[in-house]
């Protein structure tokens, strides 16, 4: 019997990835609402490491800090820069308090959806199951994307008009976005795909197993390989590849052992997703002839952008301007040009450090202490492969999209937020495995816990 946190789960990732990537309120409203369940559902809150728990404590404060009525003379001391557009009287520090709220709305979705994956790594069985929901799903974005392409490019993933523009990988506003959805969850697929060929010398029912999920698995990242490829975003090529090599030493551990069928193996794979993506291939390659020209949007190209934003930090550095606030503060520093309308930095990083301030950069960074443990490679590399390999393929995930974040603002989609959320949920929960008091009891199955 299918437990409820896991069947919620998976339909939070596969409604949301048929459901215009999330970004409908419809869609926000039923996600928020499954969260909701999956909080009742939990027995026990999973042990959290000391630095994400001070990170937790820290965002609460800063929202707080945000949307707690201030009078003006101080609003004028923590936010010199924003002084000519502030409002008399006692008001919030967020410019835009209703903005701070929905992105603390979110961010209390995602780490719902944080809570459920790290309950379900921190078992045997769950977390095979985690990642094969993850594999899933990236197997449901790249086949009806590659359908779209020619079949229904006015539709959203067939299913509905695509009213966010972009291109016929339309689901996610642009090309990028969906490329940022395949380096979110391909991994996945990749980490199925090296257990099964692990256990595939074993014997009986585990090897007819195991080659059941070799084969499905790999049809999976074949056809995501030729989804990325075809979508052109010369981004989610070379950040995937830049998340798979730095990551290298995680997947393949030194041994006497042969490399020349993993080799052979991964050279088939991009051969099949080559092939695949045949007739896109030039577009992809005039996209890299001009990686290194900055792109612009009517004259506000990304170092444009990114100078603004620095200059709107440089109004508020301690608690930033609001949550949710960039998109209409950015004016004071970087007006629009012509009719193009600003609303994203194209680096979610800076953008931000300029909504919340030293105070959010401090909360980011305790969030990455607290993953640093379970992915420290002397420690990763000693496990055993069921539990090295999904390190290796978040430790890849996570590498991609800081990369792929830098110059864009692919999380601000809700489903690539809670394909993220999935696998910091991954990295907590083995790392609860792996733990000292882990190791003296593994952890029962989470239908009994």
């Amino acid at each position: 019997m299918v437990s409820l946190h896991r069947a919620l789960f998976a339909a939070i990732l596969f409604g949301n990835a048929v459901a215009f990537a999330g970004v409908d309120p419809v869609s926000r409203l039923v996600t928020a609402a499954i969260v909701l369940v999956l909080a009742w559902d939990l027995r026990r809150f999973p042990e959290a490491p000391w630095p994400v728990r001070v990170a937790a404590w820290g965002f609460a404060a800063l929202a707080t800090v945000q949307l707690v009525l201030l009078p003006a003379g101080l609003r004028h001391v923590i936010e010199p820069g924003f002084i000519e557009v502030m409002p008399s009287g006692w008001a919030p520090l967020s410019l835009v308090p209703w903005s701070t709220v929905q992105v603390v709305a979110s961010v209390v979705i995602a780490v719902g959806i944080v809570v459920t994956a790290a309950r379900m790594a921190a078992t045997r069985s769950g977390l095979p199951t985690l990642l094969a929901i993850l594999a899933v799903t990236c197997g449901l974005l790249a086949a009806l994307g590659l359908a779209g392409e020619s079949g229904a490019p006015e539709k959203v993933l067939l299913v509905r008009a695509n009213t966010g523009g972009g291109d016929t990988y339309g689901p996610f506003v642009n090309s990028n976005h969906f490329a940022s959805a395949m380096e979110l969850s391909l991994p996945a697929a990749l980490v199925l795909l090296a257990a099964a060929v692990r256990n595939l010398p074993r014997h009986g029912s585990t090897r007819q197993r195991a080659a059941v999920v070799a084969l499905a698995s790999g049809v999976v990242s074949v056809v995501a390989l030729a989804a990325i490829l075809r979508s052109s975003s010369r981004g989610g090529v070379l950040f995937l590849a830049a998340g798979l090599v730095l990551t290298l030493p995680l997947w393949m551990r030194p041994s006497r052992a042969r490399r020349w069928p993993w080799v052979a193996a991964l050279t088939l794979l991009l051969a099949l997703a080559f092939a695949m993506a045949w007739t896109r291939l030039p577009d992809l390659r005039d996209n890299f002839r001009q990686l290194l020209v900055v792109e612009g949007v009517e004259g506000n190209s990304r170092w444009d952008l990114w100078a603004g934003t620095i200059h709107s930090w440089r109004r508020s550095p301690v608690v930033g301007s609001g949550l949710g606030s960039y998109r209409h503060v950015i004016g004071l520093d970087k007006p629009a040009t012509g009719a193009s309308v600003l609303e994203q930095a194209h680096n979610d990083w800076l953008e931000w450090a300029s909504t919340s301030g030293i105070v959010g950069v401090v909360v980011l960074g305790l969030v990455l202490a607290g993953l640093l443990s379970p992915l420290w490679p002397t420690r990763a590399r000693r496990l055993r492969f069921e539990l090295r390999y999904p390190l290796a393929g978040a430790a890849a995930v996570l590498v991609a999209t800081a990369l792929h974040e830098s110059v864009g603002f692919g999380l601000q989609t809700p489903l690539n937020r809670y394909l993220l959320a999935a696998w910091l949920g991954l990295v907590w929960g083995i790392g609860i495995r792996t733990s000292e008091k882990g190791n003296q009891r593994e952890q029962p199955d989470d239908g009994a816990d």
